[in-house]
């Protein structure tokens, strides 16, 4: 084939008719557009409906340290001393008070106040026989762990692997740290060892002298006050005592009242001052009384708690107390209807006990002013001992349950009964003119 005849062939094939291209269907002249769908994400997972009840236990947690400063009711005075003393003054500090005081509460407080200050705060639990290296050895940790930390591990891990005393660990912390720091010793109280607690004492005055960054802070019950300084009476100058007594009425029912507006209830005056005077003056119990109430409260569809509510919440408290503490219950039940002159040492051994932070002996016997008081003191001593620790500090003793006096004492003013829900009348007045004096009822 010619060149000529293969170009003809081309163009011939070029000049033909094209078939229509396919195309997609047209829609007829009626049909609707399909809606264009946006995208949507899936939703988020529910949050679980939390129930009534459970905001009332947050709201009224008694198991846990208030986390703000607004919420350490009626401590503002114990707060500025403690900061004033040792953040400016650079002493040592001892926070002591009853059981459910709000002495952690306090020291938290206080620890977060230093921590904006620029202090290094360091907390550590003491416990039973523990020996004054091991007290000490968590701390050597976390002070060798800050980044700018002069501490070389290897003079800490020399430390973490055989005794030491206070005044080799006083040297080390004089020498090298540099940095404003406060060592906070929660429930020194637990520590058994007298051992331990002279070289607590000993490291104190070491630091003190050594004009250390150093301060330690201790958190504990009034008796290991004089356990802890009896050896260096010098101590004393080196450091501030904050006793965490009994709240006032007045900061009793602002809290109570408080804590109710957060869950919308209202209480009327005679069941907030209930309330408050079977708390004895103790944070801790005002909030576990105050959620009985507000649970009952909730259970019987009320906005307002009422004497009858609050009683009955006091009576389901009293309950519940006693299935998990049947030995304490029921020895001081059994003080209840036994005569006066067995029954009243035993309220004011509970009175005792709930409003400082131990009881004392000397003191029972003065507070209950009448002929052969050493001997009816000593007896029902003896008739407890089942359930009291006695302290190092001859005489004194503490409940092993912190919880046991306010619920004996609401036992003995009658305001709730022992084997049901009707309040009975009894010896309650003897006690109530003592509660009175010490400013524990309204």
């Amino acid at each position: 084939m010619t060149v000529f005849r293969q170009f003809a062939d081309w163009l011939g094939r070029l000049l033909e008719p094209q078939p229509p291209a396919r195309s997609l269907p047209q829609p007829a002249p009626d049909a609707g557009a399909a809606p264009v769908v946006p995208y949507q994400a899936p939703p988020a997972p529910a949050k679980p409906v939390r129930s009534r009840r459970a905001i009332l236990h947050e709201v009224f947690d008694t198991g846990m340290p208030v986390a703000n400063r607004a919420g350490l009711a009626g401590r503002a005075n114990e707060l500025e001393r403690l900061l004033e003393a040792v953040l400016d003054h650079r002493k040592h500090g001892i926070i002591y008070g009853a059981r459910g005081s709000g002495k952690t509460s306090l020291s938290r407080i206080f620890g977060d106040m230093a921590d904006e200050r620029g202090c290094l705060v360091l907390y550590n639990l003491a416990s039973g026989d523990i020996s004054f290296a091991d007290l000490f050895r968590p701390y050597l940790h976390d002070i060798a762990a800050e980044p700018q930390s002069k501490v070389r591990r290897s003079e800490v891990e020399a430390l973490l692997n055989e005794p030491f005393d206070a005044r080799r660990l006083a040297s080390l912390l004089a020498d090298r740290v540099e940095r404003r720091t406060i060592l906070m010793l929660d429930e020194f109280d637990r520590v058994r060892s007298l051992e331990t607690k002279a070289e607590l004492a000993a490291l104190m005055k070491l630091l003190s002298d050594m004009r250390s960054e150093v301060s330690i802070v201790t958190i504990g019950i009034a008796a290991n006050l004089e356990d802890l300084i009896e050896g260096h009476p010098s101590l004393r100058r080196h450091l501030i005592a904050v006793p965490v007594g009994g709240l006032t009425p007045t900061d009793l029912d602002a809290l109570l009242r408080r804590c109710l507006s957060r869950v919308e209830l209202d209480i009327t005056d005679d069941a907030a001052a209930t309330i408050v005077s079977a708390a004895v003056g103790s944070p801790y119990h005002l909030r576990l009384f105050g959620l009985y109430a507000a649970l009952q409260a909730d259970i019987a569809g009320k906005s307002v708690i009422d004497g009858d509510i609050a009683s009955r919440g006091l009576q389901v408290a009293f309950g519940e107390w006693r299935d998990v503490s049947r030995r304490n219950a029921d020895l001081l039940l059994s003080q209840i209807d036994r005569p006066r002159a067995v029954a009243l040492p035993a309220a004011i051994i509970c009175l005792n006990a709930a409003m400082r932070s131990r009881i004392d002996r000397m003191e029972i016997i003065a507070e209950l002013d009448e002929p052969n008081a050493a001997e009816q003191v000593d007896a029902m001593l003896a008739t407890l001992s089942p359930i009291l620790v006695e302290s190092s500090t001859s005489g004194q003793y503490v409940f092993e349950d912190s919880l046991a006096p306010q619920f004996f004492l609401l036992l003995f003013t009658r305001r709730i009964a022992a084997g049901g829900t009707e309040r009975g009348h009894g010896v309650g007045h003897d006690l109530r003119a003592l509660l009175q004096d010490k400013g524990a009822t309204q």
